[in-house]
Formats: structure tokens, sequence, C-alpha cells
């Protein structure tokens, strides 16, 4: 091994913390680094605790939980909470100059794709001089996506099995809506629609969990197929909370779960759970051929 720390700070919800994660990882394995230190946000997108998700992660990692307030200054401001404010402030502030510090052993990650992108990724690691490497991501930017040496959060993960356990053989259907643009452009609603009362016909005892971020759909087909829909979700949950996001990776372990998974186009939640799961993954999507 050599004496290189990698330091990744994964960005954006909890899907492309997750790609972030998986890349960090295959990177650290192919440049010879057992040394990893993730820098945890607690940011509106992601409300929550490394702890929430993880029970354990490989190598020599070591995690620091970032915790700022998550109002904005303007609501501060407009309530009288100025010390409050000020006081974020300082908390971003102190860590806009480390990172500042860091810029010298900083490596663009976001928008690499390619095989070569990644081979020359992978060189100048290997050629820095420094001690420590410096990625910020949200996004997949070394290998494949492979979480198998990923423990999620036990509490979570036991839930899951019970679950899993009660429901018996079942397939999964994840319905993106909202502000996901691409997903509710390619995958539009009426294929899932047509999806699941295809599955009905053919086995009239077809179970299907659902996921979605749509309460419309998710009360539309329940009450369509009371007997073939299920749904942990008992109404709203904000990703701004540890509680949002401990239901999210438990939707997303229920996902991969599942014998077939009909996902949406361009969600990473979708992309996600096959990946855990590595069960049969449709997108449904329309064919622009």
């Amino acid at each position: 091994m050599n004496n290189k720390t990698l330091i990744i700070e994964p960005r954006g919800g909890l899907g492309n913390r997750l790609l972030a994660i998986s890349s960090a990882i295959n990177l650290a394995r192919d440049c010879n680094i057992d040394k990893i230190e993730m820098l945890w946000d607690n940011i509106n997108e992601c409300g929550c605790n490394y702890e929430d998700v993880f029970s354990k992660l490989p190598f020599n990692f070591r995690v620091k939980n970032l915790k700022f307030i998550n109002e904005s200054y303007m609501t501060m401001l407009k309530h009288g909470q100025i010390i409050k404010a000020v006081w974020k402030a300082c908390q971003r502030g102190a860590f806009a100059v480390y990172k500042l510090c860091v810029k010298s052993y900083q490596f663009e990650a976001n928008s690499i794709k390619s095989d070569e992108e990644q081979a020359q990724l992978k060189k100048k690691i290997l050629e820095h001089n420094g001690k420590r490497v410096f990625i910020e991501s949200y996004n997949k930017f070394y290998g494949e996506v492979d979480l198998s040496l990923v423990e999620f959060n036990t509490e979570v993960v036991q839930k899951v099995s019970e679950y899993k356990e009660s429901l018996g053989e079942y397939d999964a259907m994840h319905i993106r809506r909202t502000d996901n643009a691409e997903a509710i452009k390619n995958s539009p609603t009426e294929l899932f629609y047509n999806k699941i009362a295809e599955i009905v016909k053919e086995k009239n005892d077809a179970r299907i969990y659902l996921a979605t971020d749509d309460s419309g759909i998710l009360k539309d087909l329940k009450e369509k197929y009371p007997d073939n829909i299920f749904s942990e979700a008992s109404g709203a949950v904000s990703r701004r909370t540890a509680e949002g996001i401990r239901f999210a990776l438990y939707e997303m372990l229920i996902l991969a779960g599942a014998r077939t998974l009909y996902g949406s186009y361009f969600s990473t939640f979708s992309l996600i759970a096959n990946c855990i799961g590595k069960n049969e993954m449709v997108v449904l999507h329309i064919d622009k051929k």
C-alpha cells in the first residue's frame, strides 16, 4: 500500500452519494490506497449523518460528519435570528477555507465518463507527489458501480429483511416523478400502468412493491390494485431529515430484493437499487428508434 490518503466528499442526494462512494472505493483499490477519509455533509439534499446510512465501509475508512444549519440565511434573518445566521456563516466559512487549502491536490471527477478519462485520473493520482488526494463528486467517476463491500445501517437492513419475509416473492417498481424532468419525459406514467396491468393479467396474485415520489400515483394504483400493489409509504417524508433518508434507504433495499425491478429512466435511485440487489431490471422508457 502507498502512503496516500484519498479524501472523498460525496455530494447530492443519497443515490448520488452512493455512486461517488462506489467510485472512491474502486479508485482506492486500483491505486493501492488503503486510507480513505470521507466528508459527509448533512445538508438539505441528504439531511442525515453517515451512521444513518452505513454501519461499515471497507479499507481504513474514516468519516467526518459535517453538520451545518440547514435553514437559509433569508429565513433566519426574517425571524430575527442574527446570531444563528452569523454562526452558519462562520461554519461554512471555515469549511470553505479548508477546501481552498486542499485545492492543490483536488481532482475534478464529475465529468469523467470514458475508460480513457478514468485511466487518466488513475495515472494522475499515482504520479501525484502529495500524500493527500481530494475528490468532490455527485456522480460515478471510476469503475462500475459496486457496493458489495458496503454494509448498510443494521437496523434498516433488519427491518427490510423482516418486510421481505412477510411479503414473499415480489416484483418492484420505481416511478420517479416530481423534479426529474428526464424521467417524466422518457418514462411516462402510462408505461408503468400498462406494465402493472400486463403483470396482473398474467398472474392475478402478483405482488408488486411500488416506490414513488408521487403520492397521487401511489394512491391511485393502490385503489386500482388493492391485492397487488404494496407500499410502506405512509405519507410524505423529507430528505432533509434523518428519518426521510433512512426511509429512502429502506425502500431502496426493498427494490433491491425484488425478482424484477421496473425502473425509471435517468433515475439514480433505480440504478443503485439494481446494483445492490443485482436483480433483473427493466427500465420502462419510450423507444426513440
